[in-house]
């Protein structure tokens, strides 16, 4: 197997056997989006923005972790950061030498892996280089549409394992594992593994939900709920724009990441749950804990939004709000901007699996021309934050409602079939006092229920929906994209 160039990197980080690290560096290799994202992956801290930010990740960090504070140009840190941290310089070239490093900095971390293992005895120039480039990318196409179950299997197992589950690690591991293997059906193995993870995520999610909607925003919002606050303690100088993908799955960004430009911080956050629109997109733009009383419509998510950031000083010709139909003129006075699509949940819902959705998925990035309008809002200065209100699970058919459990149950502004709402409690218990059989798939929550593993009140034997508590539909993206 080969040795990889991350690991290699990180392990001589940590022979410093230091808690905070100040590198220097100036090649910009360690900014990049998927290297942080690797360096984290391994309980590392990373911290790569301006001096408030990095202070904030010095005062907040985790001891039993490693903090990296990544500059350029020798940054002056305050002397309680200098006094407790060792100051190295790092350089790619360190590790791929003799290679001509402009060429070949901004690769794909799985070539440079490749140029890593092949390392070379005399210094190459950029032509040579390039002519190595070429050589180990002949070699991985032949190979690169294969996909290892046995490694994808094992780091399931070794996250399952930790006694504090890295979800983001995990939602990372199986969206990208889906993304992969959709198209060939080859997903239909991943199925016993996801079960799994899933399993472990209701044990904590019951142990942990109340904790996670009262959490801390500063360093990252853990629910939806949180985002906005987030982006005022993180961004009050900055113009941000938030876009809310209505229904789009982890697995659905891996899909289309590759095409999405600028640079990416990838994380993720929970969907409120029961994971519904009504309840989870209000609470993106609210601000705090959904009502039950509130009704769903571009009218009033725009009223959310505009009165959270009236109420942080903001005037109104500096906050706008966008649904669907995305004009951006005239927006350099904008310092919040809220844009939500809500086409590519429409072609969820029309889809039976994933199959169908991940073309449909194709279809909905280049006919909304997201990728230009993000190009443009980073033109214009805006930090772009990506996000959406839930995933989307594959599900299966329970049966459908009769007409009589129907009676008694309101709409919740969302067409899921993963969950229902009776006006009274005693309708409830009716319900399922007749259909004891599915006590340990239901979430009971005041007089709703939801679904928490992969059944759905449904005739059709597959359809792919949303408004449990499942793993697929609460994990989803958090992406920040700047220019940096």
């Amino acid at each position: 197997m080969e040795n990889s160039l991350i690991k290699a990197i990180i392990k001589s980080f940590l022979n410093y056997n230091a808690q905070v690290l100040i590198i220097e560096n100036n090649d910009g290799f360690l900014f990049r989006t998927d290297v942080v994202n690797e360096i984290e992956r391994n309980n590392i801290e990373v911290s790569i923005g301006n001096n408030i930010f990095q202070r904030v990740s010095f005062e907040l960090r985790n001891k039993t972790q490693t903090l990296f504070l990544i500059n350029k140009e020798k940054r002056i840190y305050k002397e309680d950061i200098e006094n407790n941290a060792i100051n190295i310089e790092f350089f790619l070239s360190q590790f791929l030498t003799e290679y001509h490093i402009p060429t070949l900095k901004d690769l794909p971390l799985s070539t440079l892996d490749k140029l890593y293992n092949k390392q070379q005895l005399f210094k190459l120039s950029n032509i040579e280089t390039q002519k190595e480039i070429d050589l180990v990318m002949s070699d991985y196409k032949i190979t690169e549409s294969f996909f290892d179950i046995e490694d994808y299997t094992k780091n399931i197992n070794l996250n399952l394992e930790c006694d504090n589950i890295d979800w983001q690690e995990l939602a990372f591991i199986v969206g990208n594992a889906l993304s992969k293997t959709i198209e060939r059906n080859q997903h239909i193995e991943l199925l016993d593994s996801i079960k799994i993870v899933n399993e472990k995520f209701q044990e904590f999610i019951q142990k942990n939900y109340a904790q996670i909607k009262n959490s801390n925003s500063i360093k990252k919002p853990q629910i939806v709920s949180k985002i906005l606050d987030y982006i005022d303690f993180n961004f009050k100088k900055e113009s941000v724009a938030l876009i809310v993908i209505d229904g789009l799955s982890y697995w659905q960004y891996c899909h289309i990441a590759h095409l999405i430009p600028g640079k990416k911080k990838e994380t993720n956050t929970f969907s409120w749950i029961p994971s519904i629109t009504q309840l989870s997109r209000q609470a993106i733009f609210r601000g705090s804990s959904p009502l039950e009383s509130y009704k769903q419509n571009p009218s009033n998510e725009s009223k959310l939004w505009k009165e959270y950031w009236k109420n942080k000083q903001y005037n109104e010709f500096e906050i706008d709000y966008k649904h669907d139909s995305i004009n951006l003129t005239n927006i350099d006075v904008i310092k919040r901007l809220g844009i939500v699509y809500k086409d590519l949940d429409d072609y969820m819902h029309s889809s039976k699996d994933y199959k169908d959705l991940i073309k449909l998925t194709e279809n909905w990035f280049e006919r909304s021309n997201i990728n230009n309008t993000i190009e443009e809002l980073l033109f214009h200065g805006f930090r772009v934050i990506i996000t959406s209100d839930h995933g989307n699970i594959q599900a299966k058919g329970w049966r459908g409602l009769s007409g009589k459990e129907k009676l008694g149950t309101n709409n919740s502004g969302s067409r899921s079939e993963r969950h229902i709402e009776y006006s009274e409690k005693w309708l409830k218990d009716e319900f399922l006092n007749n259909n004891s059989e599915l006590i340990n798939s239901i979430v009971q929550e005041e007089n709703s229920l939801y679904f928490k593993d992969d059944l759905s009140f449904s005739r059709r034997d597959h359809l792919v929906t949303h408004g449990g508590a499942h793993f697929l539909e609460v994990v989803i993206p958090f992406i920040e994209i700047t220019n940096e």
